[in-house]
């Protein structure tokens, strides 16, 4: 599935910890969950899940029906949804505030069933990002000074691995997005608190930019 770079980036609300133009759910999110690393399995699931429903959509958007989303995708557990079939999406798309797009729906139960690969593998979704930065918060050069990409070498490289292994709405940009969101790339800017706070209490590794598009 081809990138749709048509967004509200987070990165864009990364710039500054104050924006004015920023909604209070825009700036909750952003210091309280955008960028804190992840090591939990429903919950990187979750995260990989909602950036691909948002594609072509704007986050806002999405923190808005969060709540309606989670509920039809059963808290974003792995089993439950890789279970759901036909029925399911029939309901899911006619729960009232739930993002219509019957091929976003059904990616995401595509997703779940990767994921199950994965585990029959003998990897767990969390692991397998964390093994692609060596279990640390990458803090790539100049990104706390702003000038945040939409996608970068290890987006491009992820991307291209999880549609080897079947996955569907996972290009670059979308991967670079979930890698902020789950603290595996820390990308707020150095004035922002929670730039200390991950620095401070979580290992970090300081990387050149890496083919930054």
């Amino acid at each position: 599935m081809a990138d749709h770079p048509v967004r509200t980036s987070k990165a864009d609300l990364a710039d500054s910890w104050c924006w004015t133009y920023a909604s209070e759910q825009d700036r909750r999110y952003h210091l309280e969950e955008w960028g804190v690393p992840v090591h939990d399995e429903r919950r990187m699931f979750d995260h990989f899940s909602l950036e691909c429903l948002q594609c072509g959509l704007s986050w806002n958007l999405i923190l808005q029906r969060r709540d309606v989303v989670r509920a039809c995708f059963a808290g974003f557990d792995v089993d439950a949804v890789a279970g759901m079939g036909d029925a399911d999406v029939e309901r899911i798309l006619a729960t009232p505030g739930m993002i219509r797009s019957p091929r976003k729906v059904r990616a995401v139960i595509n997703n779940a069933r990767c994921v199950l690969a994965m585990h029959d593998g003998g990897v767990s979704f969390d692991e397998y990002f964390w093994n692609w930065t060596g279990h640390k918060n990458i803090l790539y050069q100049g990104h706390e000074q702003g000038g945040i990409p939409a996608k970068n070498g290890l987006s491009t490289r992820i991307a291209a691995d999880l549609k080897r292994r079947g996955f569907r709405y996972v290009g670059p940009t979308n991967v670079y997005a979930h890698l902020q969101a789950c603290g595996l790339v820390c990308d707020h800017n150095e004035g922002c608190p929670r730039y200390h706070y991950v620095v401070e209490n979580h290992p970090c590794v300081r990387m050149p930019r890496d083919d930054e598009r």
